[in-house]
């Protein structure tokens, strides 16, 4: 066997497999576009939605990513697999759901149920109490939302024979 025969080469990954990869993940890296067009790159907490096609991050109003991704909503995340032989890659545009500025808005309830749903808390178990003080955390920090509804998906896996 040569030395080419022995080599591992890379395998595309199926979608159900970028799928699997993203679900299994919580942080990823998320790429969006300086004003000269060079990525700027943010290690960020993710949910993956796959019956959305959907991810969503939060993030602050005052983040570079923000003003980025409000300039120009085209984005990409990746995920490293199971092993740094292998990632998946998720590509769409960005819509920015906030800032939330007091306590109770409607862009706060609605980054609230959005993520609250991600995370599989249902949306009747919160107490009173707990939503008026999440909704009052998520205005105190400007909270947004990034909605990147996924037009592309692709990974990678080397695999040693």
């Amino acid at each position: 066997m040569t030395d080419e025969q022995r080599r591992p080469g890379p395998r595309p990954l199926t979608e159900a497999e970028t799928s699997e990869l993203l679900a299994a993940g919580r942080f990823g890296v998320l790429a969006s576009l300086r004003r000269t067009g060079e990525p700027h790159l943010s290690t960020v907490a993710y949910h993956w939605l796959p019956e959305r096609g959907e991810i969503l991050v939060s993030s602050t109003a005052d983040r570079l990513k923000t003003r980025q991704l409000l300039a120009d909503g085209r984005a990409a995340l990746h995920v490293r697999g199971p092993d740094e032989w292998s990632f998946a890659v998720a590509e769409g545009t960005v819509e920015v759901l906030g800032p939330t500025l007091e306590a109770g808005d409607a862009a706060g309830r609605e980054i609230l149920a959005r993520t609250a749903a991600a995370e599989g808390a249902a949306a009747s178990s919160t107490t009173e109490p707990d939503e008026a003080a999440a909704l009052a955390e998520l205005a105190a920090e400007r909270r947004v939302l990034f909605v990147l509804r996924v037009g592309r998906r692709y990974g990678t896996a080397l695999e040693f024979g």
